[in-house]
């Protein structure tokens, strides 16, 4: 092997047009198309290190806040079958030892699977010897079974392209992070893991009555949010995130069973952002699967949309995020 070690860092992406609902669970290929904006301030760094000498795969993660641990069960099966398809990939059979540290909390609706997954494959495949472009990474980390982790390995906002193939559903830059001074402040009003996973809600999505109307409203929000981000328009792209996340989650509350993630804390950042608007304060809200609120808004107001949020009672802390750039290796 060219390389038996290598060290990634990945950032957890905010989708402003969301992936929601699995067309096929195999490849994780979704339904519809996404577009996203990386977060520089939540990240995973993962060190893979292949190690013939090693009974089994070892993984452990040092989650926000706490001492590293072992990984078993579900989360330990999917990031071995990851290392699994870099094996096959690279034409190796060493078993790795995998740790893993987030500046951020997990499972909480804040894509850590993203950040995850994305710093779990390119440090797989740099520690296999494996040179891989932005293409070919990203669609290998789409299969990893967290789809949106393949739009946290190009920099900046990003577009996730599918045209229902494995070959064509890959994530490619549409602005870099310096291209704009957008800024996402994360209200943290619950940090523990969320009820439902978003993989189990992926596969319940169909069950809902308002998916197909979601599918149908989809690529209108794609192509605004493009044209957003390429001129900088803060009030159009607010507003069809906003419309796409109460989407999603009327999706997840009309499933067969229902998610209802929201918590008062939730509702609470939503009415304020709301508000705050009617004063003349741009500012805008979305959210993944999970309770905390993303608010998006001039990175210029962000100290002032961070001191707002930290004034509610039920927001516990902010996390201020500019756009990010894409997975890297470290140096080593």
């Amino acid at each position: 092997m060219a390389n038996q070690r290598a060290t990634a860092t990945a950032h957890a992406n905010i989708a402003v047009v969301k992936y929601w609902g699995v067309a096929d669970s195999a490849l994780t290929l979704p339904y519809n198309e996404s577009v996203s904006m990386n977060l520089d301030h939540c990240t995973t760094t993962t060190t893979v290190a292949f190690d013939g000498s090693l009974p089994a795969d070892e993984v452990g993660i040092a989650w926000f806040g706490r001492e590293m641990e072992e990984v078993t069960g579900q989360a330990y099966e999917r990031v071995v079958a990851q290392l699994d398809r870099v094996r096959m990939r690279a034409g190796i059979e060493e078993w790795a030892r995998v740790e893993s540290a987030n500046t951020f909390p997990a499972d909480a609706g804040i894509a850590s699977s993203a950040s995850a997954f994305a710093a779990l494959t390119t440090a797989a495949a740099g520690a296999a010897g494996l040179q891989l472009g932005e293409h070919e990474l990203s669609i290998l980390t789409r299969r990893s079974g967290s789809g949106s982790a393949c739009r946290s390995i190009p920099p900046g906002f990003v577009h996730w392209r599918n045209d229902g193939t494995d070959a064509g559903s890959y994530a490619v830059s549409v602005a870099m992070p310096n291209d704009w001074a957008l800024a996402d402040v994360v209200a943290i009003v619950d940090t523990g893991p969320k009820s439902v996973g978003s993989a189990e809600n992926h596969r319940l999505a169909v069950t809902s009555p308002y998916f197909k109307v979601r599918l149908q409203e989809v690529p209108a929000r794609v192509n605004g949010c493009l044209r957003a981000i390429r001129e900088h328009e803060l009030a159009t792209l607010g507003l069809i995130a906003e419309a796409d996340a109460v989407s999603l989650h009327v999706v997840a509350m009309t499933a067969q069973p229902p998610t209802f993630y929201w918590r008062p804390g939730t509702l609470r950042v939503m009415q304020a952002v709301h508000d705050w608007r009617k004063e003349g304060f741009l500012s805008y809200w979305t959210m993944d699967a999970g309770a905390n609120v993303h608010v998006l808004c001039a990175m210029s107001d962000a100290p002032a949309v961070a001191q707002r949020l930290e004034a509610l009672p039920e927001v516990q802390f902010t996390i201020t995020n500019g756009p990010g750039p894409g997975a890297y290796l470290h140096a080593e």
